[in-house]
């Protein structure tokens, strides 16, 4: 009897360990993104807090830095004209320097350096199925 009670407790243990790690993962991986103009009004409310920022870069303003690794450029609002400054460690994605592509960075606000400091950078790539406009 005390074999079955030690592996009915083992198992328990084990169950309760493995649904905190998914609950763990869904969390993390649950994160959606704002949009530019939706970070800068949540701003302050977010603090420090990690979040996604989706928006298009502005090609003209990448600067990298291939001594630190350190890229630095201005992600602008899909449907405004909101700008915010990012800094990102690392080396820079590929099909960053194309125009108008859209990038997720992901990361917290650093009120030291006046900018949004991305811990992960990632660029959607545009899609070839996408319609074009025809010009009439």
């Amino acid at each position: 009897m005390k074999g079955k009670k030690r592996i009915f407790i083992l198992i328990a243990i084990m169950v309760v360990a493995f649904s905190y790690l998914l609950l763990l993962g869904m969390k993390e991986g649950s994160m959606y993104y704002l949009e530019v103009s939706e970070y800068l009004r949540k701003a302050r409310e977010l603090g420090n807090k990690k979040v996604r920022i989706n928006g298009m870069v502005v090609k003209d303003s990448l600067v990298y830095n291939s001594k630190t690794l350190t890229l630095r450029f201005i992600l602008k609002d899909t449907k405004g004209e909101e700008n915010l400054k990012v800094i990102y460690h690392g080396t820079p994605p590929d099909l960053l320097n194309q125009d108008g592509v859209t990038a997720v960075a992901e990361g917290y606000y650093d009120r030291k350096e006046d900018a949004f400091v991305a811990k992960q950078l990632l660029v959607k790539c545009p899609s070839k199925y996408e319609r074009k406009d025809r010009g009439a």
